[in-house]
């Protein structure tokens, strides 16, 4: 081989930068003390230490992060616990204002350290740490408790990551925390009204004897079996002799609705004998709410307190659905008196079978039973004279007999008597001491008929006997609420009622509740979700809503889930809106103002515009319930082009239905947009002629028209112009509890005034024994049998009822609840009481049962918070010695061996040394070296 200056150079510079290099890799391994320092290095070091690394830093971030939550969750922790604290303080006080020796001015005292501890607990939920507060959701800059005890924040929860897909909640929001729910708790009811010992109280006016459950009907009855007036005449009952034979004494018949368990809605009547117990007046309460009657299936427990009140237990925990209202009904023994003008008629008994009688207006009307009888109308005249109006039903013909004169005030009257002609001597002077011969136990129908008071089915109808004495009310509830006229409620009215109002804002307090999951409806509910029953199973059935709006006009609105007049494939339910005078009556010839269907839109993706869309009755939700609510309280009703031509077939007659022009014609009066009128003529075009009548012809026209798309497109759009324009002075729509509330948003006040309720001819069915073919069953005297118990289904929604008072349920509302017992206290309520300032309040016996709830449910979150923090702290643990543990493995793979490097090190360093003395050597080597 041929060794020449240049590979010898070459080699030389070779050898010299592989020395270098090597002996520079380990001086770097010095200075970072690191294996390699670039990836190329080695990859399998670079992968394995990247990978480390990353694990490092995440579990450096997991511990940064669980330190961080750890001292959220253990300042929530802690607030907690002085929350828990004050909450057994407020016991405290509560168990000393519960002693019956506190005059006003200690019960006042009492309330006002509730009311401090009330506010220290809002300090604690507002508690805050850097700023951010502990009970507020993720709305963490957002005060969760206003001064009112408002909820502000939101539901939702914070996460901690605590590794890979792996996070943990670390806060309790305050909706769970204060407006939450305990599911091992039970729904516990009772009623406002206790039940006294009135055969006591004919003894002794002053006693008030509770019943027990071992008293008897009669004992609750006591000498209401006796009308006022006819007390008045004859004296009260003897306590000693007049009870003693029950069958003398009149059967009381219970009228109850509500909602059971399961969620069902009910119109329940039964009827007990004077010798009843008021134990079993309990099974046929539990039995109207599901209990079995044999016992097998025992759903509700049903007991009566030491203050009278019944109390209803739901066996099952969780469940917040059932929902009851109950008054009885028992004939009083009465001189059934009518007053016309200044006299006053009393009906002889013998013409009950005979004649129906009615009050109209300013006359009494007496109305034969047979279709072929005689027709009485009973006038006062300006002159004080009497005139009646005899009519033969049979030939219309009418005979007036004017100017009678009748001297005295009281008088007796069988209508059996005008037959021979009308005089004054028919009218008999009223004696006193007939007054025992003249009376008679019964009540009047909505027709006038003389009927046992089992067999009133109509709740205006009941009102109007209790009125005149014919039939005594045994009231169990009464809540102080005023009827859909504004008249005060009685403990018959149970859901024809109006919103309470508070400034601006009114609310319904029955809460509308999911059937299939127990919680709170929100807007986005379907009402089928909530309904007491199939919203199409009864063609009648409807929502009906009473408003008198902002603009001082009163509606009344009707949502009914079925159309009796349509033919369409499928039954959409409709609207109607109609102007009705104060009393919510219709004024004769209005027609509606709206009347078509419930429409929302829908993307229409080929046109690209939003298409109106008729809502099937089973999808309707609590916020286009609240839309509908919104516009007819603001005043802002739908209007258009539209409209005018839906209202226009009311307009129709018999000679425009002859043809499709005249339909057309009718329709298109006042309707100027030319696609309207287009669509009209599209919609009329498709009927077929000839119509039967004009009440078909307005239904087929109707249904022409809602099929017509571009008209339903123009329908849609002014209801839902009517809505967002309503939507900026007023808002309508369900509460954190479930609960329509509607806000007027221009001032602090309102004159809005709202009752919702399901409009019935009858809201309890007859009592009329029938057999398996439904026909009526006849007794030997030949009158019709009346049963023991008769039951319907009830009213589909309830908003504002004069149900029975919560005691405890599963959900709770921590700082309302505090304030009804503060109330509680400060009003002397001990115990539920119809007469307080606040009748729906359960009084201190009711709030301390609430208080132990609010603890229990305060301290199950205690627990919860301190899982959390548990966890975190474990975690935050686990994560420190993770990362030692892999910091390790990885300073193992990394990390240069100094001994290792520095040996390496100098190896290389002599070698390279060695290196450059021999190349020093050859350098030097020349052929005058060999010469």
């Amino acid at each position: 081989m041929r060794i020449t200056n240049q590979l010898t150079s070459y080699n030389t510079l070779s050898n010299y930068q592989t020395s270098l290099k090597d002996i520079y890799d380990l001086n770097q391994r010095f200075d970072s003390g690191l294996k390699i320092q670039n990836s190329y290095d080695d990859s399998g070091i670079y992968v394995d230490g990247t990978r480390l690394e990353y694990e490092i830093n995440l579990l450096e971030q997991v511990k940064e992060t669980t330190t961080k939550a750890t001292e959220f969750s253990k300042n929530s922790d802690q607030a907690l616990n002085d929350f828990v604290k004050q909450l057994e303080n407020f016991k405290t006080k509560l168990i000393q204002a519960a002693n019956d020796i506190h005059d006003e001015t200690s019960r006042n005292a009492i309330a006002n350290d509730l009311e401090s501890i009330k506010t220290h607990l809002i300090n604690i939920a507002n508690s805050s740490i850097n700023g951010q507060f502990l009970f507020s959701g993720t709305a963490l800059d957002t005060k969760p408790i206003d001064s009112l005890g408002n909820y502000l924040g939101n539901n939702k929860q914070i996460s901690a990551n605590i590794g890979p897909n792996q996070t943990t909640a670390y806060n309790i929001d305050g909706y769970t925390l204060f407006l939450g729910k305990d599911n091992d708790y039970k729904n516990i009811l009772t009623t406002n009204i206790g039940l006294v010992n009135n055969i006591d109280k004919i003894r002794d006016n002053a006693a008030t004897n509770y019943v027990t459950a071992d008293n008897q009907l009669k004992d609750i009855i006591g000498g209401n079996y006796r009308s006022e007036a006819l007390k008045n005449e004859i004296g009260n009952m003897n306590p000693d002799t007049d009870f003693t034979d029950t069958t003398k004494l009149a059967d009381t018949t219970f009228f109850m609705q509500g909602r059971k368990p399961n969620g069902e809605t009910f119109a329940t009547k039964f009827k007990m004998s004077a010798d009843s117990s008021v134990q079993s007046l309990l099974d046929n309460i539990g039995y109207a709410l599901g209990n079995d009657k044999n016992g097998k299936n025992k759903i509700v427990d049903v007991s009566i307190n030491n203050s009278g009140q019944i109390e209803v237990k739901d066996l099952k925990s969780g469940n917040q659905l059932m929902d009851f209202s109950i008054f009885g009904l028992t004939d009083a023994e009465n001189v059934e008196t009518y007053t016309v003008g200044d006299k006053d008629i009393v009906i002889d008994p013998a013409s009950h079978a005979d004649f129906n009688v009615k009050k109209d207006g300013n006359s009494l009307v007496f109305d034969s039973t047979t279709t072929t009888g005689m027709k009485y109308t009973i006038t006062q005249n300006a002159d004080g004279t009497m005139k009646v109006d005899a009519t033969n039903k049979a030939t219309g013909v009418t005979n007036t007999t004017n100017n009678i004169n009748l001297t005295g005030d009281k008088f007796v009257l069988n209508p059996a008597d005008f037959a021979g002609g009308v005089d004054a001597g028919d009218f008999k002077a009223y004696d006193k001491a007939n007054a025992q011969a003249l009376s008679a136990k019964g009540s009047r129908d909505e027709n006038g008929k003389w009927v046992s008071s089992a067999n009133l089915t109509n709740l205006d109808n009941i009102e109007e006997n209790v009125k005149n004495g014919l039939v005594y009310m045994t009231e169990f509830i009464k809540s102080g609420f005023t009827t859909s006229t504004g008249a005060k409620s009685t403990s018959a009215d149970y859901n024809e009622l109006r919103f309470e109002k508070n400034s601006n804002v009114l609310t319904g307090n029955v809460s509308q509740i999911v059937k299939n999951t127990n919680e709170f409806a929100t807007d986005a509910t379907k009402l089928s979700e909530v309904a007491g029953g199939d919203l199409k199973a009864d063609p009648n059935s409807n929502i009906t809503m009473n408003i008198h709006s902002k603009d001082g006009n009163n509606y009344k609105v009707q949502i009914n889930f079925t159309d009796a007049n349509s033919n369409l494939p499928t039954n959409y339910p409709t609207l109607s809106i109609t102007r009705v005078d104060a009393n919510f009556e219709e004024i004769p010839g209005t027609n509606p103002v709206y009347s078509g269907n419930i429409y929302t839109g829908k993307y229409n993706d080929v046109t690209k515009t939003t298409d109106g869309v008729k809502t099937e009755a089973n999808d309707i939700s609590y916020k286009q319930l609240g839309d509908i609510i919104s516009m007819v309280a603001a005043g802002n009703l739908p209007t258009g082009d539209s409209v005018t031509a839906t209202n226009n077939i009311n307009n129709l007659t018999n000679a425009d239905i002859t043809t499709t022009a005249g339909i057309a014609n009718v329709l298109k009066a006042g309707v100027a947009d030319l696609n309207v009128q287009a669509a009209i003529d599209a919609a009329v075009g498709t009927l077929t002629l000839p119509l039967a009548d004009l009440n078909t012809a307005k239904s087929a026209v109707k249904d022409a028209l809602s099929s017509n798309n571009d008209f339903v497109n123009s329908m849609y759009s002014s209801y839902n112009k009517a809505v967002d324009n309503a939507g900026s002075s007023v808002s309508a729509g369900l509460n954190y509890r479930g609960e329509m509330q509607i806000t007027d948003k221009s001032g602090s006040a309102t004159n809005i005034e709202i009752s919702m309720f399901e409009e019935n001819s009858a809201e309890f069915g007859d009592m009329w024994a029938r057999d398996n073919a439904g026909n009526f069953i006849i007794d030997a005297a030949g009158n019709r049998v009346v049963a023991d118990t008769s039951t319907k289904q009830g009213s589909l929604f309830s908003f504002t009822s004069n149900n029975a008072i919560a005691i405890d349920e599963p959900s709770i509302d921590i700082f309302k609840n505090l304030d009804e017992m503060i109330q509680a206290v400060r009003n002397g309520s001990y115990r539920a009481d119809a007469n307080a300032e606040n009748p729906r309040t359960t009084g201190v016996q009711g709030a301390l049962k609430k208080i132990d709830h609010l603890k229990d449910h305060i301290n199950k979150q205690h627990t919860q918070i301190g899982s959390y923090t548990n966890l975190l702290t474990s975690t935050n643990d686990r994560v420190s010695t993770l990362k030692v543990n892999v910091s390790t493995v990885k300073s193992e793979i990394m990390d240069a061996d100094y001994g290792e490097t520095y040996i390496m090190f100098q190896q290389r360093l002599i070698g390279y040394q060695a290196m450059l003395q021999a190349t020093s050597k050859i350098n030097q080597v020349s052929l005058l070296n060999y010469m």
